[in-house]
């Protein structure tokens, strides 16, 4: 599975002959709510980044935390082009500031977003018309079948289902239940690693209402190139994932990605890949924020009784 199923993309395309969607409001308009002053947590603060680590990241059904290796591809179907460069342009942005490159125009695409005014029939029939696009039936490459029926049935403006290959902890892909030559094992270190092969999402227009342009495209490359928790609990936090809960909340939202958003996906892109627990790759995010987030060091305070000149200095005479 390298890239997103053909058939997938022919489910897809409906949009573009369906009825038209819901135009996304103007990068350069707002919210018209009231704005209120929200106060961030200390960044130095190592129990609330832990905290933040963990109840974002996603894990898949082996319990480790996935990426994308080296390259991405995204892709939109269902916004107008201005509006859909403008998404494309943010994420390709966000991405190659934590390493990875982005492929040219025409690439296949393995981040397919899709914008529609129907994502509730639109998701059921592309789940049931394309269930190995999803890993419906395939164990140990997606957060499982429970989490896929969360997603079908989600009713959140955004939704993601990600899906991962089987690679060996060198890159080398293989296949369940074949024989593969490991360089070693140990107790720590996993012969394997979770890299992201596709993911999917769903824009719902109506759902997604009044935000600002540019704070719904960082907001879609946060859950693209890392798999959140869709159930995370962000609050007290400067996240772009809080866009639609302070929407909600009356609360005007952060116009993109945060400090924390950006720290969140350094350290995920800096984290190791060849463990055997997600939790060790977790507290590499965390101390790789605290790091990132810490503030600078405090300049040293001048020694006011040392002399300013040589005309300051005393006179070693004694005059």
């Amino acid at each position: 599975m390298s890239n997103l199923a053909p058939a997938l993309l022919s489910a897809l395309a409906i949009l573009q002959a369906g009825p038209a969607t819901t135009p996304p409001p103007n990068p350069s308009e707002g919210n018209t709510v009231e704005s209120l002053v929200v106060t961030a947590p200390a960044k130095t603060d190592k129990e609330q980044i832990t905290s933040f680590v963990s109840s974002v990241t996603a894990t898949g059904s082996d319990k480790r935390v996935g990426r994308w290796d080296r390259k991405i591809c995204p892709g939109v179907i269902g916004l107008k082009p201005a509006y859909a460069q403008v998404l494309l342009d943010r994420i390709a942005a966000n991405a190659q500031a934590v390493g990875l490159e982005v492929g040219k125009p025409g690439c296949k695409a393995d981040i397919l977003i899709v914008a529609s005014a129907d994502t509730d029939a639109l998701v059921r029939q592309a789940v049931k018309d394309n269930p190995d696009t999803f890993a419906k039936y395939e164990d140990g490459v997606s957060r499982g079948k429970k989490a896929l029926q969360a997603f079908i049935d989600s009713q959140a403006p955004v939704r993601w289902w990600h899906v991962s290959s089987r690679k060996l902890s060198d890159g080398q892909t293989y296949v369940q239940g074949a024989n593969v030559r490991v360089r070693s094992v140990g107790r720590v270190n996993a012969n394997t690693r979770v890299d992201f092969d596709h993911v999917v999402i769903v824009l719902d227009a109506r759902r997604v209402g009044v935000v600002r342009f540019s704070a719904l495209a960082d907001y879609v490359a946060m859950v693209s190139l890392a798999q959140i928790n869709p159930d995370a609990d962000t609050k007290g936090v400067s996240s772009i994932l809080n866009l639609f809960t302070d929407k909600a909340a009356g609360v005007e939202p952060v116009e993109g990605m945060t400090d924390w958003d950006r720290a969140y996906l350094r350290g995920l892109y800096t984290a190791r890949r060849d463990v055997r627990r997600g939790d060790r790759q977790e507290a590499d995010v965390a101390r790789s924020m605290g790091t990132t987030l810490a503030p600078p060091p405090k300049p040293e305070p001048k020694d006011e009784a040392e002399p300013k000149s040589e005309r300051e200095k005393p006179d070693r005479s004694g005059r």
